[in-house]
């Protein structure tokens, strides 16, 4: 009797799909732009999104829809967030009525 030796199967010939990884900082550049935290987040989205855009085609990450997303949005909402802010400025600066503590004369 000889030993018998393990069959080897051919491997197939064709490769699966490698799994690509979604960039986080296209993500992030959405989710802050999102959340736009008074136009901070706005701005911190623009340039994730940025940063995002120039770093995908180096490392091969998905993700190049979300960073244009992120700053699509973050323009949106920085433009938001100025109109608000300016608003609020108006509102306040309307508000107060003179000034000056009207403190005791000399």
């Amino acid at each position: 009797m000889s030993e018998s030796q393990p069959t080897t199967r051919a491997a197939p010939s064709y490769a699966p799909p490698s799994t690509q990884r979604t960039s986080k900082m296209a993500v992030w550049s959405l989710v802050l732009s999102i959340l736009w935290l008074g136009g901070l987040g706005s701005l911190a989205g623009i340039m994730l999104g940025f940063g995002a855009r120039r770093k995908i085609p180096q490392t091969g990450e998905r993700g190049y829809g979300l960073a244009m997303a992120g700053i699509i949005v973050g323009v949106v909402t920085l433009i938001f967030a100025i109109g608000y802010w300016v608003f609020f400025a108006m509102r306040a600066g309307g508000a107060g009525g003179g000034g000056g503590g009207g403190g005791g004369g000399y």
